[in-house]
C-alpha cells in the first residue's frame, strides 16, 4: 500500500487536506489501508492529529538555531472514514486483486449482489459473481497457499453439498490486521492447482464453469476472514481496488450503513444512486440494496449494510425512503471509497 502525497477528502462541503511527510514511513501492521499525516499546529476536523516536539539547544554562545523534531502520527483509512460526517471518502487500494483478468469481464454481476437473494428465491449471496464463458482463466487474487482443491461433493463448505461444485480455496496469511484470508474460487470446469502448493498473484488457477448449483457459466468469489468457514463471508467488493473501466479515469465504490433509531441495520432497503450532470440533471441511475443481516458480516470496522462497486467518480444523489425521503449528496473521487453513515429516527 503506498502512502498518496495529497488527500482529498470531500464531506458535504468539508474540503480536509492531510499532507505526508518527506521522511520515509516506518514499517507498519497490516490491517486496514494507511495515510501518513504530518502533524500541524492546526487541528483538521476528522482526524486526530497530535504534536509532540522535542528541542535540542547548542550552547548560548552557538549561533545554530535550535532542532526541533515532529513526531508522525499514522492513521488507518478507517480513522478517515470515521469522519464524523454524514459522508467520507478516502483512497481505498483494498488487499486483493480481481480474480478475471482485465482482458475478459472483471466486473462484478450486479444482478446477484452479496448479501442479496436476488428475487428472494435464492440462497444469500456470500460471495460475488464474475459472468464470463466457460474456460476463461481463474486467477489467484493474493500469493497464497492452496488449502483445498476438489469438489464439495462430500464436504460440506455452503449451505448444502455441491454448492460450489469444484472448487479452489487460497489461504494468505497475516494478510490483514495478523489475520489470515482465505480466497474461495467456486463452479469452475477445471482446477489447475492441487493442495500444498504455493501461487502468486495473478497466476492462473482453474477456469471458469458452471459446476455444483451454478446457474449458467460464472466465478463464483468469496473472501472469509480469520476462518476458512461459510459463516466468516465478507463482500469482496470492498477488497479490491477499484476498477480501470477505461483510460480515462478509475471507478470508484460506494459503501454505507443505515440504521434505525436503535442503531440496527435496516434490512432490504432499496436505494437509489444518481449521477449529477454539470446542470443538475440526471445523468444516469444505479440501484442498490441493503445487506439481509442473516449470517451476513460487514468489513472489520467499517460495519457496512450496503456497498456499490465500479461507480465512475462524480457528483452524486444518493436517496432512499424509509418513512419519508431521504438524500445525500457529494462527490466521488476516482479511486476512492465513499462512506454514508446514517441513523434514522424510525
Amino acid at each position: 500500500m503506498q502512502t498518496l502525497p495529497l488527500l482529498k477528502i470531500i464531506s458535504m462541503g468539508l474540503l480536509i487536506f492531510a499532507v505526508t511527510a518527506c521522511n520515509p514511513v516506518p514499517d507498519l501492521p497490516q490491517g486496514a489501508p494507511t495515510i501518513t499525516v504530518l502533524p500541524t499546529n492546526e487541528e483538521v476536523p476528522g482526524t486526530k492529529t497530535e504534536i509532540a516536539a522535542t528541542s535540542t539547544m547548542t550552547p548560548a554562545a552557538s549561533t545554530i538555531p535550535p532542532v526541533v523534531t515532529e513526531v508522525q502520527e499514522t492513521f488507518t483509512v478507517i480513522d478517515l472514514l470515521h469522519c464524523g460526517e454524514i459522508f467520507c471518502q478516502a483512497p481505498w487500494d483494498g488487499f486483493l486483486n480481481r480474480p478475471i483478468g482485465e482482458t475478459f469481464r472483471d466486473t462484478i454481476d450486479p444482478t446477484y449482489p452479496y448479501a442479496s437473494t436476488r428475487d428472494g428465491t435464492l440462497e444469500i449471496h456470500h460471495g460475488v459473481e464474475f459472468v464470463n464463458s466457460s474456460g476463461t482463466p481463474v486467477m489467484a487474487a493474493q500469493d497464497g497457499e492452496v488449502v483445498y482443491a476438489g469438489t464439495d461433493m462430500d464436504i460440506l463448505m455452503g449451505p448444502y453439498n455441491n454448492f460450489y461444485g469444484n472448487v479452489v480455496i487460497l489461504k494468505h496469511p497475516d494478510l490483514f490486521d495478523g489475520k489470515d484470508i482465505f480466497s474461495l474460487y467456486a463452479h469452475l470446469s477445471v482446477m489447475g492447482v492441487e493442495v500444498g502448493d504455493q501461487v502468486k498473484s495473478g497466476e492462473s488457477i482453474g477456469n471458469v464453469g458452471a459446476t455444483g448449483s451454478a446457474i449458467g457459466s460464472h466465478l463464483h468469489f468469496e473472501v472469509r476472514v480469520g476462518q476458512n468457514d461459510y459463516d466468516h463471508t465478507v463482500n469482496p467488493i470492498l477488497w479490491f481496488p477499484a476498477a480501470l473501466p477505461s483510460e480515462k479515469y478509475r471507478s470508484a465504490v460506494l459503501a454505507g450503513k443505515i440504521t434505525d433509531r436503535n442503531g440496527d441495520p435496516v434490512q432490504d432497503l432499496s436505494i437509489s444512486l444518481e449521477r449529477l450532470g454539470p446542470n443538475g440533471g440526471i445523468e444516469a441511475y444505479i440501484y442498490g440494496q441493503t445487506y439481509q443481516t442473516t449470517g451476513i458480516n460487514g468489513y472489520p470496522d467499517l460495519e457496512e449494510n450496503f456497498a456499490i462497486p465500479d461507480i465512475p467518480p462524480g457528483e452524486y444523489r444518493l436517496a432512499f425512503v424509509y418513512g419519508t425521503l431521504h438524500e445525500v449528496f457529494f462527490t466521488l473521487e476516482p479511486g476512492y471509497l465513499g462512506f454514508v453513515e446514517i441513523q434514522l429516527d424510525q
